[in-house]
């Protein structure tokens, strides 16, 4: 694990009234949270895609430390795991160890990646710490993405993490539940299509996701939600509009606003089920003014405040 970021920003005055998101950093033995930064190109690389993913942890840590505190709330930065090299699978396997280590301690674990290969690692951890701890438990997967990200392929990329979900829970006879918000059907071969079909996968294309739908589609989550006891919920930064979400290796042409997905997260996050939560994708090489590094840290914001 690296730990060479360091907390610092604006500070306003004395008193809670005044904390920011770098003050109460690392400052309780137990915290409700811990952010795990995920620095991999890899699996992008793998799939052929842009690199700069793996320089977004730090970028994301530097845009969440002046955000402001409303309410009493403690986090650890548990460090960040590193890719090295091209060895992606031992790194979603570290990754793994510290979701589950954390979920035992009691926190919620907050991945900041990295390419969307942090999505097996993620869940992985998760999947490790229901068996290990409460094997009766039904894990549920939220996916905000253009892509299904269910590509078949010899090695583990930035494209197969749900895939390889899928076969995970396949081997240990476990139920695999997936929701993939916003796919973009442009985005998406038609075997890919097959495969999310052939899996029992549910999905909502990204022009379906309009502020008069929103009722409705929280209906269809609140469906999915419904079946399962724990969420890990991921956020490909490129299912938003490339105009809010430059920084990534693929830029959506459509993508969906955040009058949209605010109002998703809320009723995700009103169930109180979810376990791990993880945004992917940012690419600070590609970004423009921070904004998708900016984007990510305000998701990261309403997802731990009320």
């Amino acid at each position: 694990m690296n730990h060479s970021f360091i907390w610092q920003g604006r500070k306003d005055g004395e008193g809670v009234d005044h904390l920011r998101i770098h003050q109460v950093i690392n400052t309780s033995p137990r915290a409700d949270f811990a952010l795990i930064g995920f620095s991999s190109d890899e699996g992008v690389k793998r799939n052929k895609g842009r690199l700069g993913a793996a320089d977004a942890p730090d970028s994301i840590r530097a845009q969440l430390a002046n955000l402001p505190v409303h309410q009493p709330i403690t986090i650890a930065d548990i460090g960040t795991v590193i890719c090295d090299g091209s060895k992606l699978e031992q790194a979603q396997a570290e990754l793994a160890e510290q979701v589950e280590r954390s979920l035992k301690q009691r926190m919620k674990p907050i991945v900041l990646g990295g390419g969307h290969e942090v999505a097996f690692g993620s869940f992985s951890g998760l999947f490790q710490y229901v068996q290990n701890c409460e094997p009766n438990k039904k894990i549920g997967i939220i996916n905000f993405d253009a892509h299904f990200d269910l590509r078949e392929a010899e090695n583990v990329t930035s494209g197969t993490p749900f895939l390889n979900a899928a076969q995970l829970s396949e081997q240990h006879h476990q139920e695999f539940h997936y929701l993939c918000i916003g796919v973009a059907k442009h985005s998406n071969t038609k075997v890919l299509f097959e495969t999310a079909d052939r899996l029992n996968c549910t999905y909502i294309y990204d022009h379906q996701l309009q502020p008069k739908n929103v009722e409705n589609i929280i209906s269809k989550v609140q469906d999915f939600i419904g079946k399962v006891d724990y969420l890990y919920i991921t956020v490909d930064l490129d299912v938003f509009s490339a105009s809010i979400a430059p920084g990534v290796s693929a830029p959506a042409v459509k993508g969906i606003d955040l009058s949209v997905f605010d109002p998703l997260l809320a009723a995700i996050k009103e169930t109180g089920k979810i376990k791990v939560f993880d945004v992917a994708e940012c690419n600070p090489r590609l970004d423009l003014d921070s904004r998708t590094s900016k984007l990510a840290a305000y998701i990261i914001f309403n997802y731990i405040f009320d």
